[in-house]
């Protein structure tokens, strides 16, 4: 008798402030309008992270009717890959999730590098058939919302590569896919998350706080998950009693609430398996983490919190300082020039005249260009490969325009460009941003 009761308690998830402000965010941010298609879940180990995606998940699958469509993907990344390789994880264990329909299976089994798992390969070709593939797919099905848990692998640079490789990549798949990915990780992910400025638009992030007890209102709130934790458990439970350790058992869970849940389960099991039927405070300590286990996580957790805010800081007071720096300028010019403002005397005898220029008629156009690509900047291609290759033009990876190639100080870079309004296939022999790196093909890309 002693499993179900223990597996029923090992699989409740306790309902907590912390948690619901968390997934109510997701769900808006999955559901709703939204100009972004990138956002990182990021905070201490422990605090609940899978638990979240794990609930918003079968959310989404028990509310979806239409069994063609399958609403959310989850991604596991792993420490063992970087780069190219984590990529290619990335795309086979999409793939994986829907083996069960045909269209997928006919497209996937001729595809070397999602049937020889070992396989490697610096062919663009091969890399664009995997990736066109995983495209089809979350377009067939009408994904919403692909979840990487431990994002922070995924976006590990490359020694080989630029350290924003990886996001860039993420950012263009997500953007011609139309599909929310969300990260959810550590610290490090929000680091690897703001390297890149043109990507910071296209993304949003959120920390899923832990309680800290030096805070009131967090601690009410811990205390009430810690209450609907005893309550639940098949034991006898001196629920006022324990409660009355509370702090105890914030300190020791470094306010993590998947920290506690883990430490009353483990207890739980190990009085079950010794006939024992009461929980006791004596039985939470044999089964409480080593000290040097909890110094551990309580340094990376205030470490993490502590780089976060400092780099806030740091942001606020350079966008600050740009501003400040933008109205001197402004007040300077002002100064040297008083007539551009309106400051300068008229000469008595002579009327102000005004320029010979045509006033609008109408609804004017806005004069920003909005049609110009996003995409510009310096490419991954060694600079003797570059000349040597006698091909200097390239293919844009987020418009397919083709661009003469710049030299920079000896280093190719893409220029700023309008974006592509013509559907015609590119032919010409050209370089092209392949999965490893800048590639140098021939004729049409093949699509699905």
């Amino acid at each position: 008798m002693r499993k179900p009761f223990i597996e029923s308690f090992r699989t409740l998830k306790v309902k907590h402030p912390r948690l619901e402000e968390v997934e109510r965010f997701l769900l808006r941010a999955i559901s709703g309008h939204r100009s972004y298609t990138l956002l990182d879940l990021y905070g201490a180990g422990g605090v609940g992270k899978s638990t979240v995606v794990e609930q918003i998940v079968r959310q989404l699958r028990d509310a979806e009717t239409d069994p063609a469509v399958v609403p959310a993907v989850i991604v596991q990344a792993s420490p063992e890959d970087v780069g190219s390789a984590a990529r290619l994880d990335y795309y086979q264990q999409v793939l994986d999730q829907f083996q069960h329909h045909p269209a997928i299976r006919d497209r996937t089994k001729n595809l070397p590098l999602y049937i020889n798992r070992g396989k490697k390969s610096n062919d663009p070709a091969e890399w664009l058939e995997v990736r066109n593939v995983v495209e089809y797919a979350l377009r067939l099905f009408q994904v919403k919302v692909v979840f990487v848990d431990e994002g922070q692998h995924l976006l590990a640079p490359d020694p080989l590569r630029k350290p924003t490789a990886q996001l860039d990549w993420l950012k263009a798949l997500a953007n011609r896919t139309n599909v929310l990915h969300v990260l959810v990780g550590n610290f490090d992910l929000y680091e690897y998350c703001h390297l890149n400025g043109q990507t910071t638009r296209r993304m949003r992030d959120h920390h899923f706080p832990r309680y800290h007890l030096d805070n009131q209102k967090e601690c009410e709130e811990f205390v009430g998950t810690l209450q609907s934790l005893l309550e639940n458990v098949p034991l006898t439970v001196d629920v006022p009693a324990l409660l009355s350790h509370w702090r105890w058992f914030g300190e020791w869970s470094m306010g993590c609430v998947g920290v506690l849940g883990d430490w009353i389960v483990e207890t739980v099991d190990a009085l079950w398996s010794e006939n024992k039927t009461v929980l006791t405070v004596d039985a939470l300590t044999s089964s409480a983490l080593q000290p040097d286990q909890r110094a551990r996580l309580e340094m990376e957790a205030r470490t993490g919190e502590h780089r976060v805010a400092r780099a806030k800081v740091q942001s606020e007071q350079e966008l600050q300082q740009l501003v400040d720096t933008h109205a001197n300028e402004r007040k300077s010019a002002q100064t040297v020039n008083p007539a551009a403002n309106g400051g300068g005397r008229e000469r008595k005898g002579n009327p102000v005249e005004r320029a010979a220029v045509r006033d609008p008629v109408g609804n004017q156009a806005p004069s920003a260009n909005t049609l110009r690509c996003i995409f510009s900047d310096v490419l991954d291609i060694d600079p003797g490969r570059f000349q040597d290759s006698g091909v200097a033009r390239g293919e844009c990876p987020e418009c397919a325009a083709l661009r003469q190639l710049q030299l920079r100080n000896g280093i190719p870079r893409y220029p700023a460009h309008e974006r592509r309004k013509t559907q015609t296939l590119q032919t010409e022999r050209r370089w092209v941003q392949g999965e490893t790196r800048w590639e140098i093909i021939s004729g049409a890309r093949r699509k699905e």
